[in-house]
């Protein structure tokens, strides 16, 4: 799959926080439904499928555990993603980050070896790209 490949199903990705009961589904640039959640934009992390990488579930869930424990390490609260194709055909778990900037996300991001995070605002979801590669701005609509 190609960066532009992957970059365009990061813009298709539905999230799902089950602790919170939350389904997020991408919708066009503006537009927005439903009342965001949080006091300030969240970040959403994986380290599930880095790059072109497909190395499989258990190396997948290895990788997350990893992550966690290094968000946990640096003192940074975060729960529980499911992030993929809106017919279930594909998903990756994540963690949505409270506390992170866009450098830091973008930073963390590409650490784990991920072409993009995503950024969760009140006015937009967007795939922030960890490299030179192109951010996708999009709205959002969220479900229960």
């Amino acid at each position: 799959m190609s960066r532009a490949d992957r970059t365009d199903a990061y813009a298709r990705a539905v999230l799902r926080v089950p602790d919170l009961g939350l389904v997020l589904r991408p919708r066009p640039a503006g537009e927005v439904v439903g009342t965001f959640p949080f006091t300030a934009p969240v970040h959403v992390v994986t380290a599930h499928n880095p790059g072109a990488e497909r190395p499989g579930a258990r190396e997948n869930a290895v990788r997350q555990a990893r992550l966690e424990a290094a968000l946990d390490e640096r003192g940074l609260r975060h729960r529980r993603t499911i992030a993929g194709a809106g017919d279930g055909s594909h998903a990756e778990e994540g963690a949505l980050v409270v506390g992170l900037d866009d450098d830091d996300a973008r930073a963390l991001g590409a650490a784990w070896g991920q072409d993009a995070v995503f950024r969760w605002s009140p006015t937009a979801w967007t795939v922030l790209a960890c490299d030179e590669g192109p951010s996708v701005e999009l709205g959002w609509a969220l479900s229960a």
